[in-house]
């Protein structure tokens, strides 16, 4: 999508100094940069690694490590469709290496290696992830005893489903080929909490295959519970690196996708892609950004983003690269803060006129919106989820294009005068509004597809008590969010919209009519607001709670 994007004054002069830098983190306190700082690493393992991991711990059921009934160590696992001639043999890590452990020393980005398999939009995800302990310890518990004594081949693991967190227990069965782990896996050969995470997520859609192609919004979603924007860099403006560089400041997951993708982007010729391919990128590709500076460079500056490959290798040789002459002119203190190595591990600098022509995709990932559009993510005071059903021929409208339109959901939305809140918005009063079809991933392999999803919003000067008819729809235009967002076959969409207190009709919708699926919206704001359906609205189906909805304010 393309946006336009205002960034603040404040931060157009902020280059890093020779000597010492200072970054930002989610808790908004700022840490010096030196040679020997403490990287996201300092977060140990989960368990001490006290004893021998990976099934020869002595407290086990029966004398038996745990064996997954739901989640078998055979082909059913690893694909439903694909064949492969290879000789897949299942191991526990013990039988992998010697004296194995779970998290070896603190999770890093530098940790991921990908496998034979397809999923570097969820590595590349994850891999940011692994960054920040205050997320991971979400996803990886504390009761996990992987390296005790009392450990007995069971791995925990959760992840958030549609409004909630599902908690995914595995076996520590590995597919191995030839003594090699099959898919992902740590760059430490000891360490294993990259394969059992991937292996976890795997059973979550029902086997590896379901895991390949997808969208890093849709893994950061699964990972933390946040919300996604998208961006297509080659519409960003020169002054919007300082929204990239404050949003990844702030604790944002940036993810990007190489140019070569089918949407979203130009159709290309084979020449361009031969020469992007020269240069060391691969295409249709999912990758993540790991730094954003603007550091001194002969008389001027140069604005710098650093990627990541989850392959763990390959990387961007044009300019910037590891060891090119563009370095030269760099004072080696400022190499020391960006931690500049030259070293064949998927992570490269390159500037940020290159970045827009390489990716077609940037995707920006926040814990809790950012109303503002600064870059930062915002606290939302309180939020809302609300489920519910498309049903063929009752329900499932269609956009607004159709004559049906007026049969979909049809919600109330109240907003309430909040001064203080006003005058920091100009008067209005910020409200994102996210759609989330029910679509799991093992559906496109049993031939379903993902619907183009939206919804619209318009203005209410009267309470209606029955449902708005054709004529309503025929007179009132919908308002458009700030982000220009609109119908396409994602997961989830959002809009973000800067309103009036007042009361307003919100319509999520199917881009065709008739097209059958539960959903789930999620509405965020700082001030008070109320969201009850009006009309139309069915229940969703039993796993998704109904037509509840919950209001948190935190």
């Amino acid at each position: 999508m393309g946006c336009t994007i205002t960034i603040s004054s404040r931060k157009t002069h902020d280059v890093i100094k020779p000597k010492i830098a200072t970054i930002t983190d989610n808790s908004s306190e700022q840490t010096e940069v030196r040679k020997d700082k403490l990287t996201p690493r300092n977060w140990t393992s989960v368990v001490k690694a006290g004893g021998i991991g990976g099934g020869a711990g002595k407290a086990r059921r029966n004398g038996k490590l745990f064996v997954d009934p739901d989640f078998r160590a055979d082909m059913s696992s690893i694909f439903k469709h694909k064949v492969t001639a290879k000789k897949i043999i299942w191991k526990r890590p013990n039988e992998i290496i010697f004296n194995p452990v779970l998290v070896s020393d603190g999770t890093s980005r530098h940790d991921m290696k990908q496998g034979e398999l397809n999923d570097c939009w969820f590595l590349s995800t994850l891999s940011a992830i692994a960054e920040k302990p205050q997320l991971m310890e979400k996803i990886i518990p504390v009761d996990n005893t992987f390296g005790t004594p009392s450990y007995n081949g069971k791995f925990h693991c959760r992840f958030w489903q549609f409004g909630k967190w599902v908690d995914v227990y595995i076996d520590d069965l590995l597919p191995t080929v030839n003594g090699d782990i099959l898919f992902a896996h740590s760059s430490d050969p000891t360490e294993f909490w990259v394969s059992l995470v991937e292996k976890a997520y795997a059973k979550l859609n029902r086997s590896y295959e379901a895991l390949e192609y997808g969208f890093e919004a849709d893994a950061f979603t699964d990972l933390t519970g946040g919300l996604a924007e998208w961006y297509n860099p080659a519409d960003l403006k020169e002054e919007d690196f300082y929204l990239i560089r404050a949003a990844f400041q702030c604790g944002a997951v940036i993810g990007c996708l190489s140019v070569g993708c089918r949407i979203r982007i130009r159709v290309e010729d084979k020449g361009d892609r031969d020469e992007r391919e020269k240069k060391g990128m691969v295409s249709n590709h999912s990758y993540v950004i790991t730094g954003v500076e603007e550091i001194p460079y002969l008389q001027n500056t140069a604005k710098l983003i650093r990627m990541r490959n989850p392959w763990g290798d390959t990387e961007w040789n044009g300019a910037w690269c590891d060891g090119s002459d563009e370095w030269c002119h760099v004072p080696e203190s400022v190499q020391l803060e960006l931690e500049l190595k030259t070293q064949d591990d998927g992570e490269f600098w390159m500037n940020y006129r290159d970045f827009r022509k390489e990716y077609c995709n940037m995707i920006v990932c926040n814990l809790s919106p950012d109303f503002d559009h600064d870059g930062i993510s915002d606290k939302a005071e309180y939020q809302l989820n609300l489920y519910g059903r498309w049903a063929r021929g009752i329900n499932a409208g269609g956009w607004l294009e159709c004559e049906s339109f007026h049969t979909n959901p049809q919600y109330i939305l109240t907003l309430h005068t909040d001064i203080s809140v006003q005058r920091r918005f100009n008067g209005r009063l910020p409200v994102v509004v996210s759609l989330l079809q029910v679509f799991q991933r093992q559906h496109k392999l049993d031939g379903g597809e993902m619907f183009a999803i939206g919804f619209e919003i318009f203005q209410l000067f009267n309470r209606p008590t029955v449902a708005l008819n054709k004529t309503f729809f025929d007179h009132n235009d919908p308002l458009m969010p700030e982000n220009e967002e609109t119908y396409a076959e994602y997961r989830e969409t959002s809009g973000r919209f800067f309103l009036d207190p007042g009361q307003y009709l919100l319509v999520p919708t199917t881009q065709q009519s008739n097209q059958q699926r539960s959903y789930l919206l999620r509405l965020f704001s700082v001030s008070r607001m109320e969201c009850v359906p009006l009309d139309n609205v069915k229940d969703g189906s039993s796993e998704e709670s109904g037509t509840a909805s919950s209001q948190q304010r935190h």
